[in-house]
């Protein structure tokens, strides 16, 4: 997830992990302020924490990685708009492997790695719209930047504490099975690991 606030973009450690395992390149002064003072372990108990960025080109950089959630865009979303926002994503998932299937064999071979790597993005953006239901659900739980508002919806305060019963948050729908099967193959499959 990343924030802009008062020209400063901060990043989860999360995301932060997968774009060093994805391949893409990074620019060597986000690289080195990460992961440049030797080992760097990003593991549970601390892979939400948030590393600030303050250089207009890294700030450039991070804001042209569509795959990286924008909390300001999801925060104060409903429930049934980031499922939607999921949905988007599988569908365009789904929508660049057909093309891909449907070119030649010899352009399959050659391209094969850079569509894994992004359909894998695209994957990533799922998990994170999951990890923002989560946040928002207050079933997953994160410090945010100072000076940046947990989201309208949220069912936990500025102190952490539960501010709605669970039995007066909303719900989907029961119509809404498929955006339900949907997450909760995410949820396992995250789970799992």
């Amino acid at each position: 997830m990343k924030i802009l606030k008062d020209n400063k973009l901060y990043i989860q450690k999360n995301d932060m992990a997968y774009l060093n395992s994805s391949g893409l390149s990074i620019p060597a002064s986000i690289f080195l302020k990460v992961f440049g003072h030797g080992i760097t372990i990003i593991d549970n108990s601390n892979r939400y924490e948030f590393i600030e960025f303050t250089d207009p080109k890294e700030i450039e950089f991070f804001q042209g990685q569509d795959w990286i959630v924008d909390y300001d865009t999801v925060k104060d979303l409903t429930e049934e708009e980031i499922l939607q926002l999921g949905q988007e994503v599988a569908a365009e998932k789904n929508r660049r492997a057909d093309e891909f299937n449907a070119k030649p064999k010899k352009y399959r071979q050659e391209n094969y790695e850079s569509v894994i790597a992004e359909l894998d993005l695209l994957d990533f953006k799922m998990y994170s719209l999951r990890d923002i239901i989560m946040f928002k659900r207050g079933e997953l739980d994160f410090p945010l930047p100072a000076g940046v508002e947990r989201p309208a919806q949220s069912i936990i305060d500025v102190e952490g504490e539960v501010v709605k019963e669970d039995s007066q948050v909303e719900s989907i729908p029961a119509s809404s099975n498929g955006k339900k099967s949907f997450f909760k193959s995410i949820f396992r499959r995250r789970n799992n690991k």
